[in-house]
């Protein structure tokens, strides 16, 4: 019985040393333990100062130990010892703290940056690709009167680009091969457009079932789907002139219906067209005048050499030019080909020989005949575009672009930004992220179309409550459907003004397309290529008017300013990742911060699919870094990344265990598989990313 037992304890006594290990028996548990603490000099510590979520005893010679396990501070004083007094606090389930996880802060391991000047002040200066108020009209150029009344009354273009200005007299007068270089949103479009419309309608009795007369090659669906818009819009001033378009993702039986009925000016895909003249019987490529292969570095990289190649040598088998001279005088009596690009690479120059006899070299200067085309990579942004860089950590990455899109979407009026990443499952997690609690878009709520077409847009569009009541969030990529991603452009292209309007999406929207006007741009990866990053910012500052872009970067690749100096000659602004997290934030920016990367840690631990959505995401990220060209690798190498650290970036506080594909299986009595060495998983990530880069674009 309890009662017949006692403790011979004397706890009066002299204390016992350390080395002295007091054995008590009998009486109840609980005393027995008391005894023992007290023994060894240790007091429990009563729960209401227990620190964290467990109330087991702790020594009162540990500090450390309880610092660790504090939650972050929530008073003022404490909030004032700064980000760096938080190393990292525990987390539990329930009350007795079972379950707990060790989440690091933020803002420990603050990694060696370059010191530099920030926020510098950079010279303003006048547009460079904006239309010249002291050039010609359009008419002194030698478009007619119907073409002109439209472009200014119907499409509100009031005066001719330096690019115009230097092709349209040459398209309008000339019968000579040209190789087109200009800055993209110079208005390369209507420079080839408007001279081969022009030529049309001279031809009196021309009518669908002429047949083609001009054929446009463009790298991807989205750009041939604006090329043909804008033709179709001119052709309002001459509906004899009838535009036509195949391309990938359409139902074939539809094209060669239309086909059939005939057009006069083809826009295409290589991979489609190639399709079209192997199966399509109807066909014709006999009477074509004119060819326009639009973005041909893209052309390239897209491995369509070969098509282009087979797609000429048959328009020339059956070419029947001189047999209808007489019937078209007005017309070119050879076939002129026309290639555009924003830059001039060595793959293009190879595109150049194969389809261009004796062309003329010209851009925005108007420089003709130049034999080292060379000195035209240098091509730069625009003047009046200004370029901002921030180097930011692994682990601030999603607070970061979360703090500029909050100082964008809080403004008054509405806004235009679009964020590139590197792949597509990266597209799709932070659209989740940003949508997270918001309602569906349709594009019924931003057009007054009166189709059934509501829901084309459901997975895509998204209203924003974590920015703001007023910003709508869209993604783009090209694993989605041809479809969807026409709706989702035409929703983005339609959406009011007075919205804030965020598009997250992949290099695809990079190429081409004239979306309204964009304000902002935010690489938040940096491109595979430098030249992509002159083809991302060109969303922006179009046609004279004013943009920003601004460039995320690692601490370790600062050095890629040095690749790509040469686009900004006027220089670039430098923003310290504290003062763009402050301005996003406001005074409290640590915690605040802090808080809301939180809001999304525990999101996802809660929420299974999104976490495994975080994961593919991040394994695809690395995966896509691993492929950038062999030449900026002293820049993006996957070794010096911190994984950990990085998986902060997508919300994960631990690295996914499955990183390069099934995991290494060593335990359970599973045989390891072999160790593979360097360079051949450098091979495999590379034909992985190129694979899923290829079929990004969803060419066939």
């Amino acid at each position: 019985m309890d009662e017949d037992l006692f403790l011979n304890i004397s706890t009066e006594s002299a204390p016992v040393t350390k080395s002295v290990s007091a054995k008590v028996v009998g009486g109840k548990w609980r005393d027995r333990r008391k005894a023992q603490l007290q023994a060894k000099g240790i007091k429990k510590v009563p729960k209401s100062s227990a620190t964290g979520v467990n109330s087991t005893p702790v020594e009162k010679d540990r500090p450390q130990q309880q610092a660790q396990r504090k939650r972050p501070a929530t008073s003022q004083e404490d909030a004032q010892r700064g980000p760096s007094k938080q190393a990292r606090f525990v987390e539990g389930k329930g009350s007795a703290g079972k379950n707990n996880t060790y989440v690091s802060s933020l803002f420990t391991s603050k990694p060696d940056m370059e010191q530099r000047e920030y926020d510098q002040e950079l010279a303003s200066l006048d547009a460079s690709n904006a239309p010249l108020k002291d050039s010609t009209t359009f008419e002194g150029l030698g478009l007619n009167e119907n073409l002109t009344r439209q472009l200014t009354e119907h499409m509100n273009v009031q005066i001719p680009t330096k690019i115009q200005r230097s092709v349209l007299p040459r398209l309008l007068e000339r019968e000579r091969d040209l190789f087109v270089q200009a800055q993209t949103g110079s208005g390369k479009t209507l420079s080839f457009v408007l001279p081969i419309f022009q030529r049309l309608m001279d031809v009196q009795d021309l009518n669908r079932t002429s047949g083609i007369f001009a054929l446009i090659l463009a790298p991807t669906r989205e750009l041939a789907t604006q090329i043909y818009g804008v033709i179709e819009t001119l052709s309002h001033c001459c509906h004899r002139i009838v535009p036509g378009i195949v391309i990938g993702g359409e139902k074939k039986k539809s094209e060669k219906a239309r086909l059939r009925k005939g057009v006069n000016i083809l826009v295409a895909t290589p991979g489609r067209l190639a399709d079209h003249i192997e199966n399509t019987e109807r066909l014709d490529l006999s009477n074509i005048r004119w060819i326009v292969m639009d973005e041909g570095d893209k052309l390239m990289e897209l491995g369509f050499e070969e098509t282009i190649t087979k797609i000429l040598n048959d328009i020339t088998k059956t070419s029947r030019i001189g047999a209808t001279l007489k019937m078209y005088p007005s017309l070119p009596h050879k076939r002129c080909n026309v290639l555009c690009s924003a830059t001039i690479k060595q793959n293009v120059k190879k595109l150049g020989e194969i389809s261009l006899k004796d062309a003329e070299m010209v851009s925005p200067n108007s420089v003709p005949d130049v034999e080292d085309v060379e000195i035209m990579e240098n091509i730069a942004a625009p003047d009046q575009l200004l370029q901002q860089v921030c180097v930011v950590p692994p682990k601030l990455r999603l607070v970061a672009m979360a703090s500029v899109l909050k100082s964008i979407t809080t403004q008054e009026g509405g806004s235009r930004t679009m964020i590139f990443l590197s792949c597509s499952d990266s597209v799709d997690f932070h659209f989740s992220v940003f949508a997270k609690g918001g309602k569906k878009w349709s594009i019924k709520r931003v057009s007054n179309d009166n189709d059934d077409d509501d829901d084309d847009t459901s997975s895509t569009v998204m209203t924003s409550p974590l920015l703001s009541e007023n910003t709508v969030v869209f993604k783009l990529h090209g694993s989605l459907s041809q479809q969807l991603r026409t709706s989702t452009l035409s929703a983005f292209s339609k959406a009011p003004e007075d919205k804030h309007i965020v598009m997250f999406c992949t290099d695809v929207a990079s190429r081409g397309l004239d979306l309204p006007y964009i304000s902002t741009v935010i690489e938040y990866d940096p491109p595979f290529a430098t030249e992509d990053h002159l083809h991302r910012i060109g969303r922006t500052a179009r046609a004279g008017k004013s943009g920003r872009s601004v460039l995320f970067l690692l601490p370790s690749e600062e050095k890629y300013m040095e690749k790509i100096q040469h686009y900004h000659p006027h220089g670039v602004q430098y923003k310290s990742y504290e003062d763009l997290l402050k301005t996003g934030f406001g005074d409290k920016w640590d915690m605040d911060a802090t808080t809301w990367h939180l809001n999304v840690e525990r999101w996802l631990l809660e929420d299974q699919t999104a976490h495994d959505k975080a994961a593919r995401a991040f394994t695809s990220h690395i995966r896509a870094y691993a492929t950038h060209l062999s030449a900026e690798r002293d820049v993006f190498n996957v070794k010096t990344l911190h994984l950990g650290h990085l998986a902060k970036r997508f919300g994960l506080r631990e690295t996914p265990k499955n990183l390069g594909g099934s995991s290494n299986s060593g335990h359970g009595g599973q045989h390891k598989k072999k160790k593979e060495n360097g360079k051949e998983k450098m091979l495999r990530l590379a034909k992985m990313a190129a694979k899923s880069q290829v079929s990004e674009f969803n060419f066939m």
